[in-house]
């Protein structure tokens, strides 16, 4: 195992990768970044060659309770702290409108999120078989990421997160990261009240493009297809480049959590949630740690959006 989850909280079950502590509740924002195991601060300090020269264009991030560092940075990098990430989610938990669902640290601290369920985002693509939305906060103090604000869905029947399309600029997601810089607390209302109208809309969007896909009919050639589409398997190429990759999707098409629920199997809702599963359960040897950041922010982030837009038509 990689060992790239370094602690962390899930409520009520131990999500799809089993890590972390389990909560029975919701916590409170102020108990969750402790749960989380984020109560730790980053600053930035000189870079120094082993030669002990200077480096005056960049900057070493590291973390103060322990030293370690996380990362190199340009000297406009601002760091954000992890408790003013948890602040993002203030004003959207004391409106009611969320809930904390999980939070943690990645890769030694270098990745760090937070995750807060809609609680009015929920719905049914087909009988049986709900859909839920959620903030995704994540940060990295290795530089290698800007903070990003997003959305994402979970498949309540088997806990695969699934793929947005790619909504966040056009409709300013971004302004979700300045609620909590304003000074004035109206604008700062108006912007939540703003940014829960968004997730809304982006989520009834969304839902209506699984319920497409779970309106169009897929047969056992054209599953094969779809397939050998999302991996990139040259035409005429047959299945020989991924043999193991294809016998689990294949499992998880016919016999995973709410394959078989009505209107899910033999369509491209049912193979796409059979994409997602191999992703979020079965992808890689590095272990389901790995797993995690890779579904959310890596190659299986990206072959997860594919996979999506293939099924979408």
């Amino acid at each position: 195992m990689s060992h790239q989850f370094e602690s962390g909280f899930f409520v009520r079950q131990p999500a799809w990768h089993r890590l972390g502590v389990l909560l029975d509740q919701a916590p409170h924002i102020r108990d969750a970044i402790t749960l989380a195991g984020l109560d730790w601060e980053v600053e930035t300090a000189p870079l120094v060659t082993a030669a002990g020269t200077a480096v005056d264009s960049h900057r070493v991030v590291r973390r103060t309770a322990d030293g370690k560092t996380l990362g190199v940075v340009g000297t406009a990098y601002r760091p954000l702290q992890n408790a003013q990430a948890f602040r993002f989610f203030e004003p959207f938990l004391d409106g009611g409108h969320c809930e904390l669902e999980a939070a943690g640290s990645l890769k030694g601290g270098k990745r760090v999120w937070v995750l807060a369920r809609v609680k009015s985002a929920e719905g049914e693509v087909t009988g049986g078989d709900a859909v839920r939305g959620y903030f995704l906060l994540s940060n990295a103090h290795d530089g290698s990421q800007a903070v990003r604000a997003q959305f994402t869905n979970v498949r309540v029947v088997c806990m695969n997160t699934l793929t947005l399309a790619d909504r966040r600029a056009g409709l300013g997601v971004e302004d979700c990261l300045r609620v909590r810089h304003t000074a004035n607390v109206e604008a700062g209302l108006r912007l939540v009240q703003r940014t829960v109208d968004m997730a809304h809309r982006t989520f009834s969007a969304t839902l209506a493009e699984y319920r497409r896909m779970a309106g169009r009919p897929l047969g056992v050639d054209g599953f094969v297809k779809y397939v050998a589409a999302v991996f990139d398997v040259p035409a005429g190429r047959g299945l020989g480049k991924l043999p193991q990759a294809f016998d689990a999707v294949l499992r998880a098409y016919d016999h995973g959590p709410g394959a078989r629920l009505p209107g899910v199997y033999g369509t491209y809702w049912g193979a796409y949630n059979a994409v997602t599963d191999w992703v979020d359960h079965t992808r890689g040897k590095a272990g389901e740690d790995a797993r995690l950041d890779s579904a959310w922010f890596g190659s299986g982030a990206r072959v997860k959006r594919k996979a999506f837009e293939i099924a979408l038509g």
